[in-house]
């Protein structure tokens, strides 16, 4: 086996499609996929696209019942540019998307045989209610959302966007393991992912449906629900579990008492926020869009200290990211044990990441308390 290595600059297509919304057409869902695949890549990413162009389809013919807008673009540069084309969209329209986008919502790998579960799906914490909700008042099955690693077009993470979906619906571990199929990312567990053999035998009319039914229900109530359906206190309840298991595997070795301090202030203030959330109004209504302005304001802070290691508007390449990459090295100090230059570095380490997470926290409260 040998192979050619081709690098360079080149143009790529990205196709977006827009429906303006009508209270408050400048809030907006991204909902995107990749259009590019291996080989016919029918079960990825071929229903992603078929979803994606029906649900634009559907939405613009009810256009004048949204009450924001809705962004719609497929992707190129997914494989073979390792997202080059929703990075160049992060970076081109940074500034709108930090200001106005309420979640991106990615699609791939829906409507595939076999797919009976949402068991390998992804949510951010804060979206895990809605994500909940939809799929078992839309399909009666009940998820089970992964944190999202760094994959999937996740392209958005250090601007600080809410995010649920990546891979739709997927064959169960029993039915997969009665198959002897290995694991796989992408087709809803089928092995022709990424293969020659990913072709119409991979894609299940009834499932698609079902799954079209489950992204457009999502996204619609993102669109239209007077209150973003964000819950903040649920990302402050991981951030506290990550601590947890951060400072058990660091013992006596490092303190991360400024950090739980500042979360426990945070935790009342959310208190608050959420108390004081209007309970009447539409989207276009002057205290609905105040309070909604905070919650993506609170994204912009609490999600990339939790995904990313990089500054504001800049990428981490695409391999996982530890929950609070900052904190991680903590599991690495019972290895040091006894060895002075070492904790002596991790303890530097994590000093500036309690830092940069005490920090994030507080400016998180004072947005919340402000509200």
């Amino acid at each position: 086996m040998s192979t050619q290595l081709d690098t360079g600059w080149r143009t790529i297509p990205v196709l977006v499609a827009e429906i303006p919304g009508r209270q408050a057409p400048e809030e907006f869902a991204l909902l995107h996929g990749h259009v590019d695949g291996w080989h016919f890549g029918v079960g990825d990413n071929a229903t992603g696209n078929a979803t994606l162009l029906e649900l634009a389809r559907v939405f613009w013919r009810h256009r004048r019942r949204l009450a924001r807008s809705l962004r719609i673009a497929w992707w190129s540069g997914h494989s073979h540019g390792r997202y080059a084309g929703s990075t160049w969209y992060a970076d081109t329209h940074g500034i709108d998307l930090a200001r106005h986008c309420v979640a991106q919502v990615n699609c791939d790998s829906p409507g595939c045989r076999w797919a009976t579960t949402y068991n390998h799906l992804t949510a951010m914490s804060e979206t895990v209610p809605l994500v909940d909700a939809v799929i078992r008042g839309t399909t009666g099955i009940t998820p089970e959302p992964e944190r999202p690693p760094r994959a999937g077009d996740y392209s958005f993470n250090g601007i600080g966007l809410s995010s649920y979906f990546m891979l739709s619906s997927t064959m169960s571990e029993e039915d997969r393991a009665a198959r002897h199929y290995y694991a796989v990312g992408g087709c809803g567990g089928n092995i022709a992912w990424h293969t020659e053999d990913d072709l119409m035998d991979i894609a299940d009319r009834d499932n698609l449906l079902r799954d079209m039914r489950v992204y457009a229900a999502a996204v619609l109530r993102t669109l239209n629900a007077p209150v973003h359906p964000l819950d903040w206190t649920r990302t402050a309840a991981e951030f506290r579990s990550t601590l947890d298991g951060y400072r058990q595997a660091a013992g006596p070795e490092f303190d991360f008492a400024p950090a739980l301090t500042a979360l426990d202030e945070l935790d009342g203030t959310l208190a608050e926020f959420y108390a004081k959330a209007p309970a009447r109004g539409s989207a276009r209504t002057a205290a609905v869009k105040r309070f909604n302005a905070v919650q993506r304001r609170l994204g912009r802070f609490l999600i990339p200290v939790n995904y990313s290691r990089m500054p504001a508007f800049w990428h981490d390449p695409a391999v996982n990211v530890a929950p609070l990459p900052d904190l991680a090295p903590a599991s690495a100090l019972p290895r040091a044990a006894g060895r002075a230059d070492q904790l002596g570095m991790l303890r530097a380490h994590l000093t500036r990441g309690q830092n940069r997470l005490v920090w994030t926290l507080q400016q998180a409260r004072e947005a919340a308390g402000g509200s």
